[in-house]
C-alpha cells in the first residue's frame, strides 16, 4: 500500500514516499533530526504505525537523511475518518 506522507508528532521524523507490505515499512526518503529513540510513532490522517528506528540512524545532535530505508512496523492502525453526515 502506498502511503505519501508520515510524520512523528514532535516532527523528528518525516518519512516519504512508502509502501507498507506485511509488517514492514519501505521509506523512500527518511528524515531524522535528533532521534534517539528506538521506536517511534509515524502517521497521517488515515494511518499511525510503530516503527523500529536502526541504531545506524540514530544520532542525538545531526540531522540523518535515508534513502530507500527499510523499517519493521511493530503496530499499524488504520485511521478511519468521520464520514461527512455524521458531523
Amino acid at each position: 500500500m502506498k502511503i505519501d506522507y508520515l510524520w512523528s508528532q514532535d516532527s523528528s521524523v518525516h518519512a516519504i514516499n512508502n509502501d507498507f507490505q506485511g509488517m514492514a515499512l519501505e521509506v523512500g526518503i527518511l528524515c531524522l533530526v535528533s532521534c534517539r529513540e528506538e521506536t517511534i510513532r509515524i502517521s497521517n490522517e488515515n494511518h499511525s504505525m510503530l516503527v523500529e528506528v536502526p541504531k545506524e540512524f540514530r544520532s542525538s545532535s545531526e540531522r540523518v537523511k535515508v534513502f530507500n530505508a527499510l523499517l519493521n512496523v511493530l503496530d499499524h492502525e488504520q485511521i478511519q475518518l468521520p464520514s461527512a453526515d455524521q458531523g
